[in-house]
């Protein structure tokens, strides 16, 4: 005897949820496979070493200490210049936004 299309249609949809399951479950697991990477592409625990000890941290915070002195000798806090920025910025896209509403008004309106 044949199978019905019905049955077949069902049998297909529990393999399906039980596969689901069984993906979410194993994701939560713990049990997780060792994977093959590529040497090239590894971390060298040395190389990490190197760069702490070149330092580059600690020159990254002499230069943001140095820039954040020019900027408190000009007269202005560096959070002032950003919100001057910040606020020229909003009103380029509130402009922008009222042109655009406006052409689109007009095409509506006049086509």
């Amino acid at each position: 005897m044949t199978e019905k299309r019905s049955d077949y249609r069902k049998q297909v949809k529990r393999k399906k949820n039980n596969n689901l399951l069984h993906t979410i479950k194993s994701a939560f697991d713990g049990e997780d496979e060792e994977v093959d990477v590529n040497p090239d592409f590894k971390r060298d625990p040395e190389e990490k070493e190197r760069k702490i000890a070149s330092g580059s941290k600690v020159r990254q915070h002499a230069t943001r200490e140095a820039e954040s002195q020019k900027t408190t000798k000009q007269g202005k806090e560096p959070s002032a210049d950003k919100a001057l920025l910040l606020k020229k910025k909003l009103n380029r896209a509130i402009l922008i936004v009222i042109v655009l509403i406006v052409l689109v008004l007009l095409a509506l309106f006049h086509l």
